[in-house]
């Protein structure tokens, strides 16, 4: 994804529209991500009254955990630490072990967003290609896979910690022999 801010110098409308496969849309908010913080925040900035959509690579909710399906994948802290605090959603779930597997945490995001109805706001199978700050217009114009424009005022990144795989630079690492590495969501991202 490029992200840069944009000099005084303006992209006129005929260069968006020529870009463009769909309609633009103008919002007050794009999340990308829809994982544990992009369905947090796509609730509390609609509580608040702000138009939002949430852009998500995947074709459904749980972020990271939408692709971490691997065989043997589950939470490596309590199921409730991976739970929303509000009453109306918490009181009626229950995980059925102490450390749930991908599967139950996916069933979870499913829960979720049936409660609050959060996919009429996701766009899902929709990956981020560019986004790009217009400070004259203090807007983001955001340029998506399926050949979208998007603006709005804010653009928030909800990709989380386990998006991008890191592996330091050891001495001695490219020598360890340890067969072919699965880094949760990049081994899914390469099957």
């Amino acid at each position: 994804m490029l992200i840069r801010r944009r000099g005084w110098d303006k992209m006129s409308t005929t260069e968006v529209n020529r870009t463009s496969n769909s309609k633009n849309e103008d919002l007050d908010v794009i999340i990308v991500g829809a994982g544990f913080a992009g369905f947090y925040l796509l609730d509390r900035l609609r509580g608040m009254g702000m138009t939002v959509q949430v852009f998500e690579a995947g074709d459904g909710p749980g972020g990271v955990w939408y692709w971490n399906c691997y065989p043997g994948a589950r939470v490596d802290s309590p199921g409730p630490m991976y739970q929303f605090s509000r009453d109306d959603l918490w009181r009626d779930w229950k995980f059925s072990e102490l450390y749930p597997s991908w599967q139950e945490i996916r069933a979870y995001f499913h829960y979720v967003d049936e409660k609050l109805d959060l996919s009429r706001d996701i766009r899902f199978n929709r990956r981020v290609n560019e986004a790009e700050f217009d400070p004259a217009r203090n807007r983001w114009t955001v340029r998506s896979s399926d050949g979208s424009v998007t603006r709005a005022r804010y653009f928030v990144l909800c990709t989380g910690l386990g998006a991008k795989p890191y592996v330091p630079a050891l001495p001695g690492l490219s020598d360890f022999h340890w067969g072919a590495p699965s880094y949760g969501a990049l081994a899914a991202a390469r099957s």
